[in-house]
């Protein structure tokens, strides 16, 4: 696996901020600390063999763990509050290994490169003087980057998801897919809730209980499995595929690679957040990194975090 191109203290600092941003929290993630670890299986498409040899790609069903979470690294947030919320599927594999797709609710990301997400957090502290957020920071730093803000605006306007299995869920990085016959081309993953997206407003989603979203993901598992669509969203020549921030024309040829199932939600839920990574680099034979610098500065911080919450910190 290539290293990060990102200094290792640009992702301890990346770490670190997340981690006052957040305050103190012992054993949980930086980010997406309040999640949901559920069980549940995959099967491809038949037109998902044309585009990758993966493995879990092929048709057979594949046993898979799912993780839903809130961006925040607070575990007691409500859930209620307007944030990104993500799912990260686990496939495990014939042989032993096993695969990862992480995804949000908001397409493409703020920033393109570790430097310029360590500004945007930084941007978010407080002053050390007052113990308040300085008023002008973050206003500034979208002002200096569009694509920040347009990244706010897309997630203001679906803030919370009425349930985590009415909300659709996307891949921010391209990866290159590459078929049996040596194929080759880009594409970025998107995954489509079967019962229909629903939102609901900050207003009204305040005043649900603040664990609504796992109660509600309960109370659905119990009469049938929650379903995702797994398609593909294919590059065309021209499109940036190391650019997070840059989203492809919504006519771009989209390949339906599988089905979903979420069956269950996992016994031992708690004990999995600490020792459960889901990683971006994490691939298998059929499917490659771009030149995105970004995933492999998440491979080395999702390294540091579990060393962290693994003792404790």
């Amino acid at each position: 696996m290539p290293e990060s191109t990102a200094p290792r203290s640009v992702v301890a600092e990346i770490i670190e901020t997340m981690r006052k941003l957040a305050g103190p929290h012992p054993g949980f993630r930086p980010v997406h600390a309040k999640g949901i670890v559920c069980s549940g299986t995959f099967r491809g498409a038949p037109q998902a063999r044309d585009v990758s040899r993966a493995a879990h790609l092929q048709g057979p069903p594949v046993p898979t763990v799912i993780r839903f979470a809130n961006a925040s690294g607070n575990p007691e947030i409500h859930d209620g509050l307007a944030n990104v919320r993500s799912l990260a599927v686990k496939f495990q594999l014939p042989d032993g290994k096993n695969a990862d797709i992480l995804a949000n609710s908001v397409e493409g990301f703020p920033v393109r490169t570790p430097e310029e997400f360590l500004e945007f957090l930084r941007a978010q502290l407080s002053d050390r003087v007052t113990g308040q957020p300085t008023p002008d920071a973050v206003p500034r730093f979208l002002g200096n980057h569009p694509a920040a803000r347009a990244f706010i605006e897309r997630l203001m306007q679906k803030p919370v998801p009425a349930s985590y299995g009415q909300a659709s869920y996307h891949g921010e990085h391209a990866f290159r897919f590459n078929s049996a016959d040596t194929t080759s081309r880009f594409g970025r993953y998107h995954w489509v809730p079967q019962a229909g997206e629903a939102y609901l407003s900050p207003d009204d989603a305040s005043k649900r209980n603040e664990n609504f979203l796992r109660e509600e993901l309960e109370n659905r598992l119990r009469t049938a499995p929650v379903v995702f669509r797994l398609t593909l969203q294919l590059a065309a020549a021209g499109d940036p595929t190391d650019d997070v921030t840059a989203l492809w024309p919504a006519d771009r040829t989209v390949v339906e690679l599988g089905r979903l199932e979420v069956t269950g939600i996992s016994p031992t839920s708690a004990a999995d957040e600490r020792r459960l990574v889901f990683d971006p680099t994490n691939l298998t034979d059929g499917i490659d990194l771009s030149a995105d610098p970004l995933p492999l500065a998440r491979s080395s911080a999702y390294s540091i975090s579990y060393d962290h919450r693994s003792k404790g910190g």
